[in-house]
């Protein structure tokens, strides 16, 4: 019924049918006719407000109407009608509204606008607004779904209504399908499914394309144009499968490929006269979407019927020419909506996601902001930066109050001039959105400042300002060709929308050519056979090498601006450069050879000293080493014989960045999310997978050899790790690297080698966190921002690294105010928006240092082993930053008091042992039998007696000859025969197996001592610490105090609350099932009690009792030991804490100096932490 409502009400417009819908919608609606008409004004008249729904005491929707005085386009009058919705809810004191602006003809914009509350009610700045706008002449699809099957029960049920995810969700599924059909209709004489579906990818971006031109009408001056043209065809030709070939091949190749005026002769078509016209002065686009591509040449063709289908999918929605921005957002076709369709139609298996606007807005900006405050010259106030890249979002920052920085006029024009001229590059470019974004924060920077110069120079058009930030600061590389195809199509999307209307008519071509802006290739791995290509700038280039790359950049600047036509030419100019650059530096080391050469002979003549017998070994080291280099640079030069046998090289793709600025100012992306078992190589070049990691390894080395010359890389990394590295890399010493991904690396053991190269030679500024909201839905993979400086030497002890959680979603946070708090503290600092954590890179690195137990407490003497960055600064409660304060010289490592290790790990469980059955039938003697626990199932209460373990260990160290005659030997030769099951799998032979084989008496375990105390590895709601004398499997993770600590105080530190609220955070929350799984190292690295403090509390006696009473319980669960049941919410619920665990934490609580309130948010800490790791598995 509701879409026969809005179907009417677009058939014969009447703001009072409305009444209707919502009535529909929801039977609380109440109509309320009540005139506004003190909100008309020059451009609105007959405001009405048609009603209201209550939700609750503190919600409530209106929804208003006025009749627009000019006719409406999507374009038009859009930040009007914003303002007076705005206007209206904060005056009726509204939470939302929806609000109908309406013109004679009958078109409309329905806009849902909200408050975005920032802290308490009513005090708030930010609205949010997103749009459906309506016409009769339009298809409406999207509106007519959206609002005809949305529920409006709640709030939240509208804003689902109107949610741009759900659009793009609905509209992703249709067009999966219908691109699906597409691919498979493709026909032509060669079948290559690969490449069929690249040609209807193509076609398909080619469409879209044409759908936003025909959007402004310029093609024959009407927006339905390629649905006219088809109809015109059909009325021809229908039934011959010719209009791809000859109708669709000339528009694409002809008619927006030449100068307006120019008569379509391609394939010598028949048109009719409206189309020839239209045809005849179609604008001249060029660019190189509609140049002929080699897979035209393949033959490949549509039959009118999937052509056709396809045009009925396309254009049953609306297409806008409207970017959407962070606050106000259209809910039709825009070049971001189909970024993010095609970015989950192709490259969802190669671990690519879509970054959301908010996000990459936010990169863009911080970016841009640490860039300026490194390279400007004219002491400009970090505060005016922030202003002038993000908004105030306090109760008095209303959008016409902004602050926009206060510079002087040489400022000013140095922002410009630095802006104008800053390099950009996303490595793992994908659809786009980061180009895109920086585009738009460029621009809007460029012209706020542009606007604030009074010198006539400076002054620029909104076209001309993109085209020139286009052209001067973005690139990109990208390993499938399709997204190197849909970022060209948005970046010529958001340029178009702002060609001034007589550009339809231009002789030139109106779209800049982005072939040599975003390449693609792998970013990663550079090789020809054996051969890796390192990423860096040629030092000594000669100065006739220096004309060359100078006339390569005018020659490239020709092509983007189509004065140049042949790729091919460019191509080669790149290769001649390169190969000139290789000529250059063989010289310049030839020349060196050829002086150290002469030097020896000349302390021959005059006698050698000592120590010039020492310089001449070091003259000599370095002529081999000379000699070694020239061989290389020989090998690299004759392995590229041509420009089109090589691969990606950055300093031959981007020379003239290289060679003039020595690498990109800022490196920004969304690396790829891959697994370590899941990388290979994308471009399918290394077939096998092991040699391409291998190459990745390789990468490191070579990007960075001085640093990892002795290191190695852990072979568990995920691919953004190698990322980070050749990142990093790419920028100039001045430059900044701006990553979203995933978050393991600041706490899982591959990221160790990271966080040391980042601690040592790259300054971290930020790590970015968001508690609130998970920047990808579509991605199983938690994410952080960071952001770092250039590599350098050394980084200072001194630079400080902020650790920032915003405890809101990021568009509720990311005000000047807020970035500004966190750049001046230094200190721990929390409040209701976010926690900032800082520390200097001293302290960071001391805390990831193992210090050998005999050598002298210092880093020098140690090991970087991890720190659990994650888990301790960004992710921990805040009682957690109280709990440091206050036990800043009352905590230790566990592995400082204790040895830690993994319980046995036999490598034939079913041999070792035993259970009663088995121990009776082999009679062994008692002597190589030890009581064994191979699970936690098998215990009932954490303390262990002796009859408590179910089975036996078979525990033998004598060699064989000591062995005769006894059970133990036959049961050794019984584990050693073969037997076969019914499938011819091997049943024992245990003596072959890897582990066992490994050792020379396979069945010697080795010397072990037994543990008193060990724990689970696997952790479900608690770790539990048991105690008493037994050897376990490696289901444990075994404790053996060292240095005189008592057994019963460690069991009791170990088992205490505040313990389990470490386990919880620290450990990883990454195993199935939502289980808790913790490391060996990382139970060392556990914070725990000085034992000596607790026993300051407690004399031995009373420790021994305690320890007998705790022994007793089980440790059930949560509910059994704080009373809480995590399977329900812990709102409403008391914590009933057990009598023992009262008197334990009492203890430990005290000695470390916590406040009551501070201990009830340990446990509810505690309880929330397992609660939310169970939750998420149970919601997957």
């Amino acid at each position: 019924m509701s879409k026969e409502i809005l179907q009417d009400i677009i058939s014969d417009f009447s703001p009072d049918k409305f009444t209707r819908f919502f009535r529909e919608k929801n039977r609380s609606f109440s109509p309320r006719q009540e005139e506004l008409s003190h909100y008309n004004d020059l451009d609105f008249k007959g405001g009405v407000k048609l009603g209201e729904i209550k939700y609750s005491p503190t919600e409530l929707l209106i929804v208003c109407a006025f009749e627009a005085k000019k006719s409406l386009s999507e374009r038009s009058g859009k930040k009007a009608q914003y303002d007076k919705g705005k206007k209206i809810l904060k005056e009726v004191q509204a939470d939302a509204g929806v609000f109908i602006f309406y013109d004679k003809k009958g078109d409309f914009r329905l806009s849902l606008i909200y408050a975005n509350y920032l802290g308490k009610r009513r005090d708030w700045s930010l609205f949010r607004r997103f749009t459906y706008f309506v016409s009769k002449d339009y298809a409406n699809k999207t509106f007519l779904i959206q609002l005809g099957s949305g529920e409006f029960s709640s709030l939240d049920s509208v804003k689902e209504a109107f949610s741009l995810a759900k659009v793009t969700n609905e509209f992703y599924e249709e067009f999966n399908k219908s691109f699906g059909e597409l691919c498979s209709a493709v026909a032509g004489e060669k079948r290559n499914q690969s490449k069929e579906r690249d040609f209807a990818l193509l076609y398909a971006i080619r469409l879209i394309f044409l759908g936003f031109i025909q959007k402004r009408k310029w093609l024959g001056d009407d927006e339905r144009f390629l649905q006219n043209f088809l109809a015109a065809y059909f009325k021809k030709d229908k039934g011959k499968d010719k209009f791809y070939t000859r109708w669709l091949k000339p528009l694409f190749f002809e008619a927006l490929n030449t100068p307006p005026g120019h008569k379509v002769a391609y394939g010598a078509n028949d048109f009719p006269s409206e189309i020839e016209k239209a045809l005849q002065m179609a604008p001249f686009l060029n660019g190189g979407l509609f140049e002929e591509h080699e897979l035209d040449d393949e033959g490949y063709y549509l039959p009118d019927a999937a052509v056709s289908k396809f045009f009925d999918f396309l254009f049953s929605y609306n297409f806008t020419i409207e970017e959407n921005t962070l606050y106000d957002e259209e809910l039709e076709l825009n070049p971001e909506f189909l970024g993010i369709i095609f970015e989950r139609l192709v490259n969802k298996e190669d671990g690519a996601v879509y970054t959301p606007r908010t996000e990459v807005d936010f990169m863009c900006r911080m970016a841009l902001v640490k860039w300026l405050e490194k390279n400007q010259t004219t002491k400009i106030p970090l505060k005016d930066l922030y202003e002038i890249f993000f908004l105030e979002g306090g109760p008095d920052a209303s959008e016409d109050q902004q602050r926009r920085g206060d510079f002087t006029a040489e400022q000013k024009k140095e922002l410009i001039d630095l802006l104008s001229s800053v390099t950009v590059c996303d490595p793992a470019v994908g659809s786009g959105a980061f180009l895109v974004g920086m585009l738009h924060v460029l621009d809007e920077v460029e012209y706020n400042l542009r606007s604030r110069v009074r010198d006539p120079d400076y002054k620029l058009d909104t076209f001309q300002r993109k085209e020139r930030i286009i052209a001067r600061s973005l690139y990109g590389v990208e390993v499938k060709q399709w997204a190197v195809w849909i970022t060209q199509l948005r970046l010529w999307i958001t340029l178009f929308i702002d060609a001034p209307e007589e550009m339809r008519s231009s002789l030139n071509p109106i779209l800049p050519s982005l072939d040599f802006k975003v390449r693609q290739g792998d970013s990663l791995v550079q090789r020809i056979g054996k051969k890796m290509f390192p990423v860096t700038g040629h030092a000594n280039i000669p100065s006739s090498v220096k004309a060359k790359i100078t006339k390569l950049k005018e020659l490239k600047n020709d092509y983007y601006q189509n004065k140049a036509h042949d790729p091919k030419l460019v191509r080669q100019a790149e290769f001649s450069v390169f190969r000139d650059i290789l000529d250059a530096e063989i010289d310049s080391k030839r020349q060196e050879l050829k002086t150290l050469g002469e030097k020896p002979k000349q302390m021959d003549f005059l006698g050698e000293s000592e120590k010039e017998s020492q310089n001449k070994e070091l003259f000599q080291e370095r002529i081999e080493r000379l000699k070694e280099e020239i061989e290389e640079l020989h090998d690299e030069k004759d392995r590229l014989r041509t420009p089109e046998e090589r691969p990606l090289v950055w300093n031959i793709e981007f020379s003239e960045i290289f060679f003039e600025k020595a690498g990109f100012d800022i490196i920004i992306g969304n690396p790829p999310y891959v697994r370590q078992e899941d990388i290979a190589d994308p471009m399918g070049k290394i077939k096998d997978a092991k040699d391409y990691k291998n190459a990745l390894a390789d990468m490191v080395a070579i990007d960075f050899p001085r640093e990892f010359k002795k290191e190695k890389i852990n072979a568990q990394s995920d691919l953004y790790t190698y990322f980070y590295i050749r990142s990093l890399r790419l920028l100039n010493e001045k430059g900044i690297h701006v990553f979203i991904c995933s978050n393991s690396w600041l706490d899982v053991g591959y990221g160790v080698w990271l966080q040391k190269f980042l601690l040592n030679h790259a300054p971290l500024h930020f790590i970015f966190d968001n508690h609130s909201k998970r920047s990808f839905a579509a991605a199983d993979v938690n994410t952080i921002i960071s952001v770092i400086g250039a590599p350098v030497k050394k980084v200072t002890d001194a630079h400080m690294i902020k650790f920032v959680a915003f405890k809101r979603p990021f568009e509720e946070v990311v005000f000047t105010e807020n970035l500004l708090e966190i750049e001046r503290t230094r200190t721990v600092e929390a409040n209701e928006k976010f926690r900032v954590y800082p520390m200097t890179n001293e302290d960071l690195f001391r805390s990831g240092f193992e210090i050998d137990a005999d050598e002298p407490r210092t880093v020098k003497t140690g090991k970087y082993i991890g720190e659990k960055w994650g888990g301790k600064f960004l992710r921990a409660p805040d009682v957690f930053l109280k709990i440091l304060e206050h036990g800043k010289d009352k905590l230790i490592r566990l592995g400082d008091i204790a040895d830690v290790r993994r319980g046995f790990t036999t490598g034939a469980n079913e041999f070792f042992c035993l259970d009663h059955e088995a121990e009776k039938k082999w009679k062994i003697e008692r002597e190589f039998l030890k009581p064994f626990i191979k699970s936690p199932r098998e215990l009932k209460k954490i303390g262990v007696g002796s009859g408590d373990p179910v089975c036996k260990l078979f525990f033998c160290d004598k060699e064989r000859k000591l062995l005769r005659g006894t059970f133990a030997l036959k049961f050794i030769e019984w584990g050693e025969r073969s037997e076969k099951d019914a499938n011819g799998n091997e049943l024992r032979c245990f003596h072959k197996r890897p582990t066992c084989g490994g050792r020379t008496d396979w069945w010697v375990l080795g010397e072990r001592k037994q543990p008193s105390l060990y724990c689970n590895y696997l952790v479900n709601e608690i770790m539990r610490f048991y105690f008493g004398s037994c050897y376990v499997s490696d289901n444990f993770q075994e404790i053996h105090a060292r240095g005189g600590v008592d057994d019963n105080i460690l069991f009791l530190l170990a088992n205490s609350t505040l313990f389990w609220f470490f386990v919880n955070m620290l450990g990883r929350a990454n195993f199935g099932g939502g289980l808790l799984k913790i490391q060996t190292y990382e139970v060392a690295s556990l914070p725990i009690l000085k034992p000596d403090l607790l026993e300051a509390k407690i004399s031995k006696k009373e420790a021994m009792e305690l320890a007998k009473d705790l022994s007793a319980c089980s440790l059930e669960s949560l509910q059994s030991e704080l009373g809480i049941d995590i399977t329900i919410p812990l709102d409403g619920q008391k914590l009933k804490i057990g009598q023992v665990r009262k008197r334990l934490d009492d203890l430990v609580f005290n000695a470390i100096g916590l406040s009551v309130s501070d201990q009830q948010a340990v446990y509810w800490s505690v309880c929330e932490l397992v609660k939310n790791r169970l939750d998420k598995a149970r919601s997957v």
